[in-house]
């Protein structure tokens, strides 16, 4: 196994830069890029993060075969197809909330993601956060 996981964090809206800040600061995870259809709004998300490549087009990250992962931080409605895309090139997805706009949506892609054998997860804000992992812990 790698030492760190590469992801692109697709989306440079309200949420993405939050997500591009996080994956910049894991030991785990490198932040291979940023993804979003406004060059100019990639291009900040990645100057506030000391500077990553930036991409316009989903299909050059999932062409990318040293990315391991995507992070989505798009429109909900958008979540679908992206997240689809990307588990067809053999890429791990982490959706931010909602996972999906429907019910059926979100079925289709937990059940591809599982066909696949990659990983599917959806993000919360407080998922992570020591506080909620600590309750975790006393719950287990």
């Amino acid at each position: 196994m790698k030492d760190k996981m590469k992801a692109v964090v697709v989306g440079a809206g309200y949420w993405g830069p939050n997500l591009a800040r996080n994956f910049r600061g894991s030991a785990a995870w490198e932040l291979a890029g940023i993804c979003d259809l406004d060059e100019s709004r990639a291009q900040k998300v990645a100057d506030s993060v000391g500077g990553v490549p930036i991409f316009t087009q989903l299909a050059d990250v999932l062409a990318d075969e040293s990315i391991d992962a995507i992070a989505i931080a798009t429109p909900a409605n958008t979540h679908h197809p992206i997240a689809l895309a990307a588990l067809e090139a053999g890429k791990h997805v982490m959706v931010e909330k909602p996972l999906a706009d429907t019910t059926a949506r979100g079925e289709d892609m937990v059940a591809r993601a599982a066909e696949l054998g990659l990983v599917l997860m959806a993000d919360h804000t407080y998922c992570y956060t020591p506080a909620v992992l600590k309750i975790r812990e006393i719950i287990a």
